[in-house]
Parts: structure tokens; C-alpha cells; sequence
């Protein structure tokens, strides 16, 4: 599935998205950093999704509910994970009372992760406190502060026209998931 065709997340159920195509989709997805298809998809099915990426570069697909997902290591992941993504589906990027708690626990194996929102993504690294931390020295680490970056600003495209072009295609998702819910304005713009 090389071209992203909204209308088949719509006939999508909550179990038809742990199957084998559809995991194949979001590592797909994943690879090439498509995170707005990937929330699109976890919003279609009301579902949180939850991807890691381990040391090796393999990705790991996790489906949750709608309101949290587990990070949970698979077995035969290998340790330090590169990346931890995650979706709020119909609802903002913000790390919840369960992100922050999930981030603390996983210092030290966890290098980076994301949130996917609404309103676009939220990121976090671990970083030292001081200079010449060891990474083994879990005190002196701790995961950076970001601001959410709208999904216009992180394609570095007006979502409109993404918008018109999907629905001159007769693509019915957006008639599903409405437009308003998303920030189109850049970063700052008041």
C-alpha cells in the first residue's frame, strides 16, 4: 500500500487493526516518519498506537485503547530503544500523568519519544544534567521540555490543500474526522 487511501481506514473495526497488513502499514508509516497517517489511523479505530524502535532498528506495533497503550519492551527487543511514539487519538500531544511515568521508568533504555495529537507532535530526549554524566547515572538524567510542533509546521505544508486534494479523490475520512480538530496555523501565529 504505497498510496495512503483514507477510505479503507474507514472501514476499518478495533480488531481488524492488529492485523498483520495493518502492522505492516504503521512500520511502514513509521520508517518513513509519516506520523499524520499514522494518528489518522489510530483515530479512525479510537485506539491508542504504540511503536518502539530498538537498538537493531526493529519496530515493535503495540494497539492499546482509547485513552492509554502500555510501553511495554517486547520480548526479543534489543536495549537502548532509539524511539518510543505514541497517540492520543481526538485528543492533543501532552504527556499525561501515564507518559510521565512511563519516560521516568524507561531512562536509561529509552533514548527518544513522541506524542501524536491533534494538534501534532510533542518530542522528548533524555539529556544530562551535567556535562560529563554517565548515562548509567540515571539521577543526573532527565527528558527534555518541548512545545507541541503542528502538523503544519512539521510537514512544512498547508494541510488545506492536503485536504482538498484528498477529498477531490472522493476520500470520505474527512468527512469522519473533522478538519477543525487539527492545527493548521504555524507555530506562533496568533
Amino acid at each position: 500500500m504505497d498510496e495512503f487511501d483514507l477510505s479503507l481506514m474507514l472501514k476499518l473495526t478495533k480488531r481488524d487493526v492488529e492485523s498483520e497488513y495493518w502492522r505492516n502499514f504503521v512500520i511502514n508509516r513509521a520508517k518513513q516518519e509519516n506520523w499524520f497517517e499514522i494518528y489518522l489511523l489510530s483515530e479512525c479505530v479510537s485506539r491508542e498506537v504504540s511503536i518502539l524502535v530498538d537498538n537493531n532498528d526493529n519496530y515493535w506495533v503495540d494497539w492499546g485503547t482509547i485513552g492509554s497503550v502500555n510501553l511495554s519492551p517486547p520480548i526479543g527487543a534489543v536495549l537502548p530503544f532509539k524511539l518510543w511514539v505514541h497517540t492520543h487519538p481526538s485528543n492533543t500531544a501532552y504527556w499525561s500523568l501515564t507518559d510521565r511515568n512511563s519516560l521516568e521508568l524507561a531512562k536509561g533504555i529509552l533514548e527518544e519519544a513522541l506524542v501524536l495529537g491533534m494538534n501534532g507532535i510533542l518530542s522528548t530526549k533524555l539529556e544530562s544534567i551535567c556535562p560529563q554524566t554517565d548515562i548509567k547515572d540515571l539521577k543526573n538524567l532527565c527528558w527534555s521540555e518541548n512545545e507541541v510542533i503542528s502538523w503544519f509546521d512539521f510537514y512544512e505544508i498547508d494541510f488545506r490543500e492536503y485536504y482538498r486534494v484528498y477529498r477531490t479523490r472522493q476520500n470520505k475520512i474527512f468527512g469522519e474526522i473533522s478538519l477543525d480538530k487539527f492545527e493548521f496555523r504555524p507555530s506562533g501565529y496568533i
